[in-house]
């Protein structure tokens, strides 16, 4: 999914979590997405679909940059103020059984 095309992102990742507790039979307000980055950096190699949730492109990190060889944020290069991200993605999960070690919340913002 190229999220970036959107006029409203959040509106689809809201749907997908709707969609997800429906077919599982969970309760919508105990419900939350879990975000992790791939290493994939062309949308053709995917070749099978999540079993639930997406992936999303078409994102860009501004200030920083992810490296994939170590799976975390890194310092940018020099000269390159934004850079593109690898595919992510998007799953939704129980909030009670997402257990977090290892990561920080940080917000995201769009433009």
């Amino acid at each position: 999914m190229w999220l970036s095309g959107l006029h409203i992102p959040e509106s689809y990742l809201t749907a997908l979590i709707q969609t997800t507790c429906r077919a599982r039979a969970w309760a919508l307000d105990k419900s939350t997405m879990f975000t992790t980055i791939t290493k994939i950096t062309d949308p053709k190699e995917i070749t099978k679909r999540l079993e639930a949730g997406t992936y999303i492109e078409g994102l860009y990190i501004e200030g920083a940059r992810w490296n994939s060889d170590r799976d975390c944020l890194d310092y940018q290069k020099p000269k390159e103020l934004v850079t593109m991200m690898p595919l992510m993605q998007v799953i939704p999960v129980e909030a009670n059984k997402l257990k977090l070690r290892g990561t920080i919340k940080t917000p995201v913002y769009t433009t």
